[in-house]
């Protein structure tokens, strides 16, 4: 099994003071992903699941990309493998709080079943943080 580290829930601002990156004033649970592939399986009070992969470009590799899935809408689509992946509603939050994609604006067949956020480095080459 994967070594992983995972802190005690902390304020965000304990969390950022070890170098982790703040998100709004909630308590926050800082987990140090390892590398290869992970994934983090969440639970609501309420029973609905969420899955957060992170996947390698290649073999022992830090992630690369995280995908994201929901899995209790009730809706599914076939998937690549053969099978059914979940769909859900999702939309981004731009500039001045713009919704650049919204999916609730598309058929059903059109939902997405995974999330993919690219952990690439910043355009200018540095080191992402």
């Amino acid at each position: 099994m994967a070594d992983i580290t995972q802190l005690p829930v902390m304020t965000p601002s304990d969390a950022e003071a070890i170098g982790f990156a703040r998100f709004n004033t909630v308590p926050t649970l800082p987990i140090d992903i390892p590398d290869g592939n992970f994934t983090i399986s969440a639970r609501t009070s309420d029973g609905r699941r969420i899955t957060f992969f992170f996947g390698e470009d290649r073999r022992g590799a830090p992630p690369s990309f995280v995908d994201i899935q929901y899995h209790d809408n009730g809706t599914t689509v076939p998937n690549a493998n053969g099978g059914a992946s979940p769909t859900f509603d999702m939309l981004t939050i731009g500039r001045g709080g713009r919704h650049a994609y919204d999916s609730r604006q598309h058929p059903s067949d059109d939902r997405p079943s995974i999330a993919v956020i690219l952990l690439a480095l910043t355009a200018h080459g540095g080191e992402p943080g």
